[in-house]
């Protein structure tokens, strides 16, 4: 509008740090094959929608096992189907499996949404499904969760020697479930109920991405295709050995519960999924919380600032983060300046998992006195 040359004009500005809104929702991509569904990708806003077209269509396959092993979880969540038709040949299988992981970077676009979990239950034990998972993770910056194809505890951490990134989550061995279509009891993969239940934590409350998933009840299963020994402070049991290859498995203590949450990433710093995914959504957050200053004069980054760190006292409050610490970057040169290039360094720590707590219980012979005050009365 052009600015009237006589009487008065009025401008509306804002000079604020602007709230930041942390991403809450987990949607959950999942790559597979389906009887009576249009090859493509499909999305749904919730998993009880994704049922209820899957039923509607009279759909079959390893995705349809997948929505409802994600809705054994009693989560809610945004499904986003990358479906296949399976052909006879194994080989042929990989490769379309691999092409429909790839069709993930094409759905933000499409539905609005991008998945932050990826997983191809009954194919991720093969290690070119894998590595797809691991690169569309990556592209993605999200989690990919594979289901390690063992016979026992040695073969699984051999098997776990080619990981080594904090992209992808390992699980093994498979679990026990009744099969309402067999009406039997079945082996089953574990990825699909761990990622429902990583959604179903991130959804517990607003910062719930920074909680683990791990030493929670897996619902739905009774049990796991080969035992797990698990005894309280033993580490030479297989859950112990399992958790310290960064394998996520089940133990039976109260209740069947995942036992894991390790990465295997070279830096130990981000061998803790906690910890990778609440940085994840930190920064995704501040990064589109601050793409107002883009293309505005430098001084709008005074209020970029202010947003970040409002966003982080937040995280603070809420015991996710322990503290930070912002400052402009030493890289804030003159060229850059000129250049339009402005960096601004953010320090922070989250609050950590608890992984191990030792209790040493001590005899010691100071209050025998309490005992010869009692025999004396």
């Amino acid at each position: 509008m052009a600015v009237a040359n006589y009487g008065v004009n009025v401008t509306i500005a804002a000079e604020a740090a602007r709230p930041i809104k942390v991403e809450s929702l987990t949607p959950i991509g999942i790559v597979g094959d389906a009887l009576n569904l249009d090859e493509g990708v499909h999305f749904f806003v919730n998993t009880t929608e994704a049922l209820s077209k899957l039923s509607e269509e009279s759909v079959d396959g390893s995705v349809l096992r997948a929505v409802e092993a994600i809705n054994d979880q009693a989560v809610e969540t945004p499904i986003i189907l990358s479906v296949f038709e399976k052909a006879s040949d194994d080989n042929e299988n990989i490769t379309k499996v691999i092409n429909a992981t790839e069709e993930f970077k094409f759905a933000k676009s499409k539905f609005g949404y991008r998945p932050n979990l990826l997983i191809a239950p009954e194919y991720s034990g093969e290690d070119a499904v894998k590595s797809e998972l691991e690169k569309m993770a990556t592209k993605l910056k999200a989690t990919a969760i594979v289901d390690l194809d063992a016979n026992d505890v040695s073969e699984a951490k051999q098997k776990m020697s080619e990981f080594g990134t904090k992209r992808v989550i390992a699980a093994w061995p498979h679990v026990k479930i009744w099969d309402k279509k067999t009406k039997d009891y079945v082996f089953a993969p574990q990825s699909a109920r761990i990622a429902g239940m990583i959604a179903a934590v991130d959804g517990a409350w607003e910062y719930g991405f920074s909680d683990s998933y791990s030493n929670r009840v897996m619902l739905g299963i009774s049990g796991t295709q080969y035992p797990i020994d698990f005894e309280p402070g033993e580490g030479a049991c297989s859950a112990d050995l399992l958790r310290s290859a960064g394998i996520s498995t089940i133990i039976n203590e109260q209740g069947f519960r995942t036992w894991g949450g390790e990465t295997t990433d070279g830096d130990t710093i981000w061998q803790d999924l906690a910890r990778v995914r609440t940085f994840d959504r930190i920064s995704e957050a501040g990064q589109k919380g601050v793409f107002f200053a883009i293309d505005k004069r430098a001084s709008t980054l005074y209020h970029a600032k202010r947003s970040i760190e409002e966003m982080l006292r937040a995280f603070v409050g809420a015991n996710v983060l322990l503290g930070f610490e912002l400052s402009w970057s030493a890289r804030n040169t003159l060229a850059n300046i000129t250049a339009g290039k402005f960096y601004l360094d953010i320090r922070m720590q989250n609050d950590p998992i608890v992984k191990q707590l030792t209790l040493d219980f001590i005899y010691v012979d100071s209050y025998g006195s309490v005992l010869m005050d009692k025999l004396n009365k």
